[in-house]
């Protein structure tokens, strides 16, 4: 059973930032971010109780780029 998952527009924005940081490193590593990015959060849609790590928060981090999603 998947869940919505719900992302804030300052999450999109905190996303975008990173994108075209990656971007700025190296040409098409913010396309590699936001396709781990995508699959994560596919990711916590099957399982949504993954990693409880405030309240009803529930975090994966994404190891390469070193970010975590909440």
């Amino acid at each position: 059973m998947a869940f919505t998952v719900v992302i804030e527009p300052r999450a999109l924005t905190d996303i975008q930032k990173a994108i075209d940081y990656y971007d700025e490193q190296l040409p098409g590593l913010g396309e590699r971010f936001n396709a781990a990015v995508t699959n994560h959060i596919a990711a916590i849609k099957l399982n949504p109780f993954y990693q409880v790590r405030y309240k009803d928060y529930r975090a994966m981090p994404i190891p390469l780029h070193g970010v975590v999603l909440y």
